[in-house]
């Protein structure tokens, strides 16, 4: 069995659509021929999907009947607003008495109560950043870390000037001991 809700807004839906066919003849005559089909072949394929959705045994599908004949015969229309009235009277009846409305009671009550907690959480946090802010400039924090960054960046420099003079010592080291190795060979070969 679907929820009522589901059924009244699938009804609702279906009692809205032939409403668009049954305009009043002068903005039909001034239609297109094709589109005015279109738009009543719409409606029809709407209504159709909309009644087939709705339980067979329910007075959703009363309604769809009559808004498929309201949709050809506008004397039709009145009885179908008054049976959309009824329908939606003794919806709306039920379901005041229902769980589902002390279930959406309920959730209207608690939302101010959690919309000022979460407002005084977020005021505490705002609060608790702001003034771990202030400690942080109080503290010296800043100025310990640019000092910080500035021995780094110094050890840094200090490392890689190391590395270089290292590297070009390993480098005069090697062209000594090809020189030496080539005058071994030329004393060898005399």
């Amino acid at each position: 069995m679907r929820p009522r809700r589901r059924v009244l807004s699938t009804a609702l839906t279906v009692l809205a659509l032939p409403l668009c066919s049954v305009w009043p003849a002068p903005t039909r005559a001034g239609a297109d021929g094709g589109e005015w089909e279109a738009a009543e072949r719409t409606v029809r394929e709407r209504i159709a999907a909309a009644s087939a959705a709705l339980p067979s045994d329910g007075p959703g599908q009363k309604l769809a009947a009559m808004a498929e004949q309201a949709g050809t015969d506008r004397r039709a229309l009145a009885d179908l607003y008054r049976a959309h009235e009824e329908y939606v009277a003794r919806t709306l009846s039920e379901w005041r008495d229902g769980p589902e409305r002390k279930t959406v009671q309920e959730a209207g009550r608690e939302l101010p109560r959690n919309a000022e907690r979460a407002d005084a959480e977020l005021k505490a946090a705002t609060d608790a950043a702001a003034s771990a802010a202030i400690r942080m400039r109080h503290s010296g924090v800043f100025g310990k870390v640019g000092r910080l960054e500035a021995a780094a960046k110094e050890a840094g420099m200090r490392l890689a000037g190391r590395w270089e003079r290292e590297r070009a010592m390993r480098e005069r080291e090697k062209e000594q001991r090809e020189r030496e190795a080539g005058e071994r060979a030329r004393e060898q070969r005399r």
